[in-house]
């Protein structure tokens, strides 16, 4: 099915622009972009790394984490807003499985997860506001080393603490860490994450992607992974890169914590170029635009006193004029994702 729709969406691309026309358009999308990069001035500094293990005491403003999420529950009327958009998502969520469960057409499938991503988005921007989540302001850097670097940051944190008893808050963290530690549940195609178009674990030796299991118990581990990234010029950009990731646990007294430190490395000599798609609801694919990142790193945190937090940085090689609402969507996505998940019954 997945791949008669891929072959499908492919020849229909290329009836309508021509394979050589397709071509051209893309390479002159990716021109653009690098042309683009002059747009911003030119700075030495260090390498951004990535923030120590804990709580993010840059959002909060040196508030403690507790105070400053509760003080964003003070705003009724946001919160009265917030929760008609979630019952909204929830109800269109719903209405979407259910056709999905009916094997109902493709095209109503399609409508269906479109006017769920809909409600959504507006939940998103809720939860920023007076949610459980929050994130800090997009940051760009320029870094010069032997050609310049062009650095986009994002930080966000999410807060379950409020009015839960400690066995509750352990349980949210061990459904949590398992979320994390298994990679079958990643990818959007499988359930997971809204951005991710791809996750294998990888072996470095021969480039070889590996099956996916269900709990990583090892560390590090090596992975691939292709994000979706924002529409350029009308077509959807796919970005991918391989990457080390550490695991690591600690308890002390009654604290327990869990992060994942992650930084991207060389890829094997044979990997090929990956091919990224976008999944729909309806199983449909539609390619994307291809970059390669050879400078990512990441965290992520939490505990169990209820605290999640995620961090992303990546020099994209260029300015990118563009999608910014897009990245800070994209991290506090991720970051809801996973706290439904951990609060989740099932």
């Amino acid at each position: 099915m997945v791949s008669t729709n891929k072959v499908t969406v492919k020849n229909q691309v290329l009836k309508v622009m021509g394979t050589s026309t397709l071509l051209i358009t893309k390479l002159s999308v990716l021109g653009v972009l690098t042309l683009n990069a002059g747009l911003i001035l030119a700075g030495v500094g260090d390498r951004p790394t990535i923030p120590a293990s804990g709580e993010d005491l840059k959002l909060t403003q040196g508030v403690p984490t507790k105070k400053f999420f509760a003080d964003r529950l003070a705003d009724k009327q946001c919160q009265a807003e917030l929760q008609t958009v979630q019952t909204q998502y929830q109800y269109n969520k719903k209405a979407l499985n259910d056709l999905i469960n009916q094997k109902s057409s493709p095209e109503s499938i399609d409508r269906a997860e479109e006017k769920m991503n809909e409600s959504r988005n507006l939940l998103l921007g809720k939860t920023r506001k007076c949610g459980s989540c929050a994130n800090q302001d997009l940051e760009k850097k320029v870094v010069t080393t032997h050609k310049k670097e062009y650095w986009y940051l994002t930080d966000g944190s999410c807060y379950l603490g409020q009015n839960k008893d400690e066995a509750t808050l352990n349980r949210i963290y061990e459904k949590a860490v398992s979320r994390l530690k298994n990679i079958k549940k990643y990818p959007s195609k499988s359930g997971g994450f809204k951005a991710l178009l791809e996750f294998n674990e990888i072996d470095m030796n021969s480039g070889d992607l590996l099956p996916p299991v269900e709990k990583i118990d090892y560390t590090p581990f090596y992975a691939f992974i292709g994000v979706r990234g924002p529409m350029a010029f009308g077509f959807p950009v796919g970005f991918w890169y391989i990457f080390k990731n550490d695991l690591i646990e600690k308890e002390q007294g009654n604290l327990k914590e869990f992060s994942i430190r992650f930084e991207s490395v060389q890829k094997p000599a044979n990997f090929p170029t990956p091919e990224l798609n976008i999944q729909s609801a309806s199983g449909k694919l539609f390619p994307t635009i291809q970059r390669e990142l050879t400078l990512v790193q990441g965290m992520w945190y939490v505990n169990n006193q209820g605290y999640f937090r995620y961090y992303t940085g990546a020099d994209f090689g260029i300015n990118i004029p563009f999608g910014i609402d897009f990245a800070l969507n994209t991290l506090l996505e991720t970051l809801l994702t996973l706290t439904e998940d951990s609060v989740s019954e099932e």
